[in-house]
């Protein structure tokens, strides 16, 4: 009995495993054409003359696409040094004779560079939260601490400049999304709320 148990199982396992087989296909290969030199010459001219653009028109602010506040000393360094490889990089794309390798090193030697200066652009729009930021910012230094009208607790003052430095921190972080920008503002607005409900009248 256990050995006809056995040959069964090797039956179905025959049949499973020949189904599973035969559904395998294999797919034809994909074939790759190379680009030519003219070809990659465009390209990469396309490209150059993009970025070439984006970094002219390229200012310090929060809105998003420009170069964050936070690193306004280092703005004229990455922007010229990026520059400075983008033109490098045309003079070679331009050079008579020029080789899809000379191509290809002379496009990778603008990572660097590029990747410095990207890595300084907002992703997101930060000019809501920052004019809530300083809105905050006046009343919080007009406010002094004190028992007078027109005076808040200490508390409340702690408060209230611990949810301005955050907000902050949001505004400045390279990473911040639209979303927390959002989150941010409202978070600063409730606080801004509960502080002005805790001046002395």
């Amino acid at each position: 009995m256990k050995y006809i148990e056995k040959i069964f199982l090797m039956f179905l396992l025959t049949i499973f495993f020949g189904v599973g087989l035969s559904s395998c296909t294999v797919e034809d290969p994909v074939i790759v054409t190379p680009k030519t030199v003219d070809q990659y010459i465009l390209q990469f001219s396309q490209f150059v003359a993009s970025e070439r653009t984006k970094v002219d028109n390229c200012i310090v602010g929060y809105d998003k696409g420009n170069f964050t506040p936070v690193s306004t000393t280092s703005f004229a360094t990455y922007k010229a040094t990026y520059l400075t490889a983008l033109k490098a990089d045309s003079a070679a794309i331009v050079k008579p004779g020029v080789t899809i390798a000379e191509l290809i090193v002379a496009n990778t030697n603008l990572a660097t560079p590029g990747k410095a200066f990207w890595g300084k652009i907002n992703i997101s729009d930060r000019r809501p939260l920052n004019d809530s930021i300083v809105a905050a910012t006046t009343l919080n230094s007009s406010t002094l601490v004190g028992t007078s009208v027109g005076n808040v607790g200490q508390d409340a003052k702690t408060v209230f400049t611990t949810a301005i430095a955050t907000a902050t921190t949001s505004r400045d972080a390279l990473t911040t999304i639209d979303r927390q920008v959002k989150t941010s503002i409202d978070l600063l607005t409730a606080a801004k709320t509960t502080f002005k409900s805790a001046i002395i009248k």
